[in-house]
């Protein structure tokens, strides 16, 4: 397979977005705008007319490139609008090594893997709101229904107006409570500008939630719909922890939205208690893998980015 390398002023933003928008395994992630964010100076690896194509989320340190997962933004990997397949796939994570000193891809679900060499495999959450809500509900664990019973006592306020301080104010305080490693400033700031961007867009739908208690916000979240897909961003304080807002803020938008061609992306996780709280809404696992290749000289082996 020829797989051909651009660097960002030689990527053709039109032709790669209509590729990300007609793909089978279709993120918001890996549009242009969205990738100009989070890792500006992106490079690409194409096949053919952009007929399959991978971001390269590329940065410097110590004079080695290197690519990393961004944080706000789950997994990469191959997009393509037929189906792929494992020697695709390989094929590209190894031209990809060539590239960079150290390679960390989070490859999307839609990308199947063979050797699993330098990979984990990762779960991730979603469910389809296609059905009614009474039907979807019935799917909800007994554990998420006393918990929603529970914070319905609680006086809890919802307003639905935009939130982008407020949920970003609360995502710095979770991570720094959480004790959540690698983010910085930067992180925050870029999650600014995705809030900016997606709620002027006219092809992205902003949904927006807030949880008060005592007229004071105690969790917030923001949710992206695009092209079928919505994915959620949200945070709560220690209070709105305690007071199950989480639970209210989430049953909530499945409400409003149950009945639609949407994929509800809850943007999972492999810790047990976070995939069970996702699965706890009817939400479905899906597996993916995270490759690791380090070629750094042994000094900086342990790089950090």
């Amino acid at each position: 397979m020829d797989i051909q390398h651009l660097k960002h002023g030689e990527i053709n933003f039109i032709k790669w977005d209509s590729t990300i928008k007609n793909s089978r395994n279709t993120l918001i992630y890996a549009l242009s705008w969205f990738l100009d964010i989070v890792s500006p100076n992106w490079e690409a690896l194409i096949v053919g007319d952009y007929e399959i194509i991978m971001p390269l989320t590329i940065k410097r340190k110590w004079g080695m490139r290197y690519v990393f997962k961004p944080f706000f933004a789950q997994f990469y990997g191959i997009f393509s609008k037929k189906e792929l397949n494992a020697e695709v796939i390989q094929e590209f994570i190894d031209k990809a090594s060539t590239k960079v000193h150290y390679l960390d891809i989070w490859l999307n679900p839609g990308n199947p893997l063979n050797r699993r060499l330098f990979s984990e495999e990762r779960r991730t959450q979603e469910i389809l709101l296609i059905d009614d809500y009474e039907k979807i509900k019935k799917c909800y664990s007994r554990s998420n229904k006393n918990n929603l019973k529970k914070a319905g006592k609680e006086g809890l306020e919802i307003r639905k107006e935009p939130n982008g301080e407020i949920e970003i104010n609360l995502l710095r305080g979770m991570y720094s409570r959480k004790n959540v490693e690698g983010y910085r400033e930067e992180d925050f700031l870029n999650l600014g500008k995705i809030y900016d961007h997606s709620v002027k867009s006219k092809e992205i739908k902003t949904d927006f939630y807030t949880l008060y208690k005592d007229k004071k916000p105690c969790a917030a979240a923001f949710i992206l719909e695009w092209n079928k897909r919505a994915i959620i961003y949200h945070a709560a304080n220690e209070i709105g922890r305690k007071l199950r807002a989480m639970f209210v803020l989430v049953d909530e938008y499945i409400k409003d939205h149950a009945g639609q061609d949407l994929v509800f992306d809850f943007a999972g996780s492999n810790i047990h208690g976070v995939a069970e709280w996702n699965e706890g809404f009817g939400a479905k696992s899906l597996n993916y893998h995270a490759v690791h290749i380090n070629k750094l000289p042994i000094p900086l082996r342990w790089l950090k980015r």
